[in-house]
């Protein structure tokens, strides 16, 4: 599990920090759980993020020139 050395030092870190004594296949599958939870979570976050945008923008809560805002990205014009 640890011939990678760089999964080697973070499990190494985690149990200088919190001082845990798990094997490392115990404590991988704990931080998987866990970092999959985070990854789910912040999905979730980003998807209400975006509705409450998209609301916002529906109520016109945003006077937004999507035309000029276009206008302003486009590549320069080669005249």
């Amino acid at each position: 599990m640890t011939a990678d050395p760089d999964l080697g030092q973070a499990l190494e870190r985690v149990r200088a920090t919190t001082g845990t004594r798990e094997g490392d296949a115990t404590l991988v599958r704990r931080l998987a759980v866990a970092g999959a939870q985070v990854e789910l979570e912040a999905g979730r976050g980003r998807r209400e993020a975006i509705e409450a945008l998209f609301a916002a923008m529906d109520s016109d809560g945003f006077d937004l020139d999507l035309e000029e805002i276009d206008r302003l990205n486009a590549p320069p014009s080669s005249v």
